[in-house]
């Protein structure tokens, strides 16, 4: 068990303690909590006694009472047997003389009076009964001309004894700037330089927390920016002066008579003060206007991964892609056609049966399915192996066409009525074969059945 008291530090040479047992505060702390505080508690393990024993503090030979159930009930102030007991914290002692400095300390005196006694040889005086805090702090002025702080009376959880005396100068240096201009000494709240003021009313209180509680319920704040920056409190005087001189300048306020008159209808972006407004106040607008207002433009950004960017061999394009089931048979059929083109190519190009072999296509797994379908066949091997790509490079170039550009085309029946979707050769005007007929403007070669091509009309 330590020596010293586990609230205010001293040597612990009085014990006070309830049926818990706890030992560890001295007798002061425990009856200043009682008596000031009105807290009837354990200081260690918050149980509620109704009555405290205070005796010797003797380490492991501490008097003990295991049962306070024999302790008298229903007792006045004074002598109980063989205890002392005080009614105003109902505390028993067993020792008569710090009975009596305990007692001595709760009760309403003149400190300057008491020590004057004790200097004195003549003994204790008699002197009237002081019954309340007015009644003692009248007697100090006209006897002694001395003040008690009235903050520091409330405010300082002390016996009446231990508050300091002031004169009129030192009372107002007291609460400008602390103790230690005063008297020469360090205020026994370590750090004290005078009780706070608010600079609205120039009320001064006893601490940050009373200030704090005034500024709170009397003044205003910013709620936004007490979100935006919590622990920043910027206080103004009235709710005038909040509106006037930070909503209109650093926020969005809403001017709107019956929003003024509500008070705190006031937002931190404008899109929620657009949304505000269309909601209470547009009732005029129509319901297309309405709900132009009332939408939210977004914008989205996509980024390719470096792994997929490294699989497919180029730069990031900003977009990012994945791979499914529904797109890999995408990607089945893409290859099949391209076999497919390949394999007629093939068999119509005369060239094929001199030993030419078609160029290799790749595996066209490698390609995206979203993204690369149409960009791949752009390659040279694609363009190769293309019937349209090379009718298209023969027509530029200026070269008559070959029977190995197009397929031999079946002979629709003739028909009285026209076509309006094919030409008046029967070719359909949406392909590539009735593009180049017409772009050529000239007579197609012969094919190898002996049939020739109906002559492209000009202007076509």
């Amino acid at each position: 068990m330590d020596d010293s008291c586990a609230v205010c530090a001293d040597a612990l040479e009085w014990v006070a303690y309830g049926p818990c047992g706890h030992r560890e505060v001295c007798s002061t702390c425990v009856v200043r909590l009682r008596f000031i505080c009105q807290d009837r508690r354990c200081c260690i393990c918050k149980t509620e006694s109704d009555v405290v024993f205070v005796t010797k503090a003797l380490g492991d030979y501490t008097r003990m009472i295991s049962d306070f159930s024999v302790l008298p009930s229903e007792v006045r102030e004074g002598r109980v047997g063989s205890y002392w007991y005080h009614e105003d914290t109902q505390a028993f002692f067993d020792d008569v003389d710090h009975y009596k400095m305990i007692k001595a300390m709760c009760k309403l005196s003149c400190s300057e009076c008491d020590r004057t006694e004790e200097q004195s040889n003549d003994g204790p005086k008699r002197r009237g009964k002081i019954r309340n805090v007015e009644q003692l702090k009248g007697h100090l002025f006209h006897k002694h001309r001395l003040f008690m702080c009235s903050l520091c009376l409330e405010g300082r959880k002390v016996f009446i004894c231990e508050q300091k005396l002031y004169t009129r100068a030192q009372l107002n240096q007291h609460i400008n700037s602390g103790d230690s201009e005063v008297d020469g000494t360090e205020s026994e709240r370590g750090g004290f330089m005078g009780h706070p003021v608010c600079e609205f009313c120039r009320t001064p209180f006893y601490g940050d927390n009373e200030l704090y509680s005034h500024m709170s319920t009397e003044h205003y704040t910013c709620h936004i920016c007490q979100r935006q920056h919590p622990g920043q409190y910027e206080y103004y005087k009235n709710y005038d002066d909040l509106r006037q001189m930070h909503f209109r300048h650093g926020h969005f306020l809403c001017e709107d008579e019956s929003c003024l008159a509500k008070k705190f209808v006031v937002f931190q972006s404008e899109a929620e003060m657009k949304r505000h407004n269309t909601i209470e106040h547009g009732g005029r607008l129509s319901r297309s206007k309405r709900n132009a207002a009332l939408q939210i433009p977004t914008s989205f950004r996509y980024q390719r991964t470096s792994e997929q960017d490294h699989r497919h061999g180029r730069g990031g394009r900003g977009r990012t892609f994945r791979r499914d089931s529904s797109e890999n048979q995408l990607s089945m059929a893409i290859q099949a056609s391209l076999e497919t083109a390949h394999a007629e190519n093939t068999f119509h190009d005369p060239s094929s049966s001199s030993g030419q072999v078609a160029p290799h296509l790749g595996d066209i797994s490698d390609i995206d399915p979203i993204v690369d379908p149409f960009e791949s066949l752009t390659t040279t091997d694609i363009e190769t192996s293309s019937r349209y790509r090379q009718a298209l490079g023969h027509s530029s170039s200026n070269a008559p066409l070959e029977e190995s550009s197009f397929p031999p085309l079946s002979v629709a029946p003739s028909s009285s009525q026209s076509n309006p979707r094919s030409d008046s050769d029967g070719l359909p005007n949406n392909t590539m074969a009735a593009h180049l007929r017409r772009k050529s403007n000239r007579k197609v070669a012969v094919n190898s059945s002996g049939q020739a091509w109906p002559a492209a009309r000009r202007g076509l």
